[in-house]
């Protein structure tokens, strides 16, 4: 998984954009909190993320035969 951040703003709906750095993410805060004076904009970074898989196809495992 490649890391990204996203902003988010407690109350509105969720971040829509993933953003390729913090400094990217950063800037995006302090653009959106210019726009928008008392509110506050969290820099979020993805840590890690977990799928759940219904089928596996057996070329992708070891073939009992």
């Amino acid at each position: 998984m490649d890391k990204f951040w996203m902003v988010w703003n407690e109350g509105n709906r969720g971040p829509e954009k993933k953003h390729p750095s913090e400094n990217s993410a950063r800037n995006e805060a302090e653009r959106l909190a210019r726009l928008n004076p008392g509110q506050k904009f969290y820099v979020l970074a993805a840590i890690d993320c977990c799928q759940k898989r219904d089928v596996l196809w057996a070329s992708e495992t070891e073939m009992p035969f």
